[in-house]
C-alpha cells in the first residue's frame, strides 16, 4: 500500500472548509459557525481511511480549535449583546438590506428594544429588527439618560414573576413567564415576557355586538394571524381585571369551560414590578449536560 497516497487521499477540515466555502457555487453561506466546525470534523472522523485512521495529536488539535472557536464566538456574542443594550434610547443610523433585493438603504430612529434571537443580536428602530453591527451612527437621544436599563438585560432568558397593573385604577395580577426583551417606556422600563398563562374577561374595544361568539372569534383571528390584540385578563381570587395589549399563542386558546385561557406572549410589565426569578428548567438541563458529557461523546468518537 502506497502510504503517501493514502494520506493524501483523506481531507481536512480546513480542505473541506475550502470546498464548502468556494466562491464559484454562488451560494451566501454566511459565516462558518461551531455547529459547522463539529459537523465538518464528525464527517471527517467518519470518512476517515480505517487503515490509516487520524492520529490522536491531530484529532486533539482539531478539538482545540472547535474549543477555541466557540469560546471567541461567545465573546463575539457578549459584545454584541452589552454594544445593543447601550445603545437603548439613543438615536442611530443603520443599514438595511432587503432580503428580498438584497438592496441597501439607510433607517435612522430611536432604538426602543433588544431581541436575541438565532444567536445573533438586533436592535429594533422604528419596528424593524436591525443586527446590532449594522450600526454606523449614534447620538443621544430624548430619554436616553433617564435610566439605566442596561442593568436589567440580565433577566433576558429567565422566568419571572411580576405584577401587572391598570395605570386608571393601580388593580395589579400577578403574571409570570420568560423575558425575551427589556424595553423603554416614556416613564418606566418594561420586561417583555412570553408564555404567561392568563383568564380572558372581556375585550378593549370600542364595538359592541349581540353576538355571543363575537369575542371568541376575535380572540381565535388574532390568535390564527399573530396579531396583537388588547383584552382584560383576570384574576378570579381578587376579581381585579387589567388591560393588556400581547399576542395569543397559536393552538393555546381554551373555550371549553365557562372562562376563557390562552397562553399569552409579548406582555410588557415593569422592571420594578418583577418579585420572583428563576432558570428556566430547560436550560438548567443544558448546564448538566454540557458539564457532564464530554466532547468527544458528541462527535461520536
Amino acid at each position: 500500500m502506497n502510504t503517501a497516497s493514502t494520506i493524501s487521499s483523506q481531507k481536512t477540515i480546513q480542505q473541506i472548509i475550502n470546498e464548502t466555502s468556494n466562491p464559484a457555487n454562488g451560494r451566501d453561506t454566511g459565516e462558518l459557525g461551531k455547529d459547522d466546525f463539529l459537523n465538518l470534523l464528525v464527517t471527517q472522523l467518519r470518512y476517515q481511511d480505517p487503515l490509516n485512521p487520524t492520529d490522536d495529536k491531530e484529532f486533539i488539535g482539531q478539538m482545540a480549535q472547535f474549543s477555541a472557536l466557540e469560546q471567541m464566538q461567545n465573546m463575539n456574542g457578549s459584545f454584541a449583546a452589552t454594544k445593543a443594550f447601550s445603545l437603548i434610547g439613543k438615536n442611530v443610523t443603520a443599514n438595511k438590506t432587503d432580503s428580498t433585493t438584497k438592496e441597501t438603504s439607510e433607517i435612522s430612529g430611536e432604538v426602543t428594544n433588544v431581541k436575541l434571537s438565532g444567536g445573533k443580536t438586533y436592535v429594533v428602530v422604528n419596528g424593524e429588527d436591525i443586527p446590532v453591527e449594522s450600526v454606523t451612527k449614534v447620538s443621544e437621544g430624548l430619554r436616553s439618560s433617564q435610566s439605566n436599563i442596561a442593568a436589567f438585560t440580565g433577566l433576558i432568558g429567565f422566568n419571572v414573576s411580576a405584577l401587572a397593573y391598570n395605570p386608571e385604577n393601580g388593580d395589579m395580577i400577578m403574571v409570570g413567564g420568560i423575558v425575551k426583551a427589556i424595553q423603554k417606556g416614556s416613564y418606566e422600563d418594561y420586561a417583555v415576557i412570553d408564555g404567561v398563562e392568563v383568564e380572558i374577561a372581556e375585550l378593549v374595544t370600542d364595538t359592541y355586538s349581540t353576538d355571543p361568539d363575537f369575542m371568541r372569534e376575535k380572540l381565535q383571528e388574532a390568535s390564527d394571524e399573530g396579531k396583537e390584540i388588547s383584552f382584560y385578563i383576570v384574576d378570579r381570587s381578587t376579581g381585579k381585571k387589567i388591560p393588556v395589549t400581547a399576542t395569543i399563542k397559536e393552538g393555546s386558546l381554551d373555550f371549553s369551560g365557562r372562562n376563557i385561557h390562552a397562553v399569552i406572549n409579548g406582555l410588557r410589565v415593569p422592571v420594578e414590578g418583577i418579585t420572583n426569578i428563576t432558570k428556566p428548567l430547560e436550560q438548567i438541563k443544558t448546564e448538566i449536560q454540557q458539564d457532564t458529557v464530554p466532547v468527544a461523546e458528541l462527535a461520536g468518537v
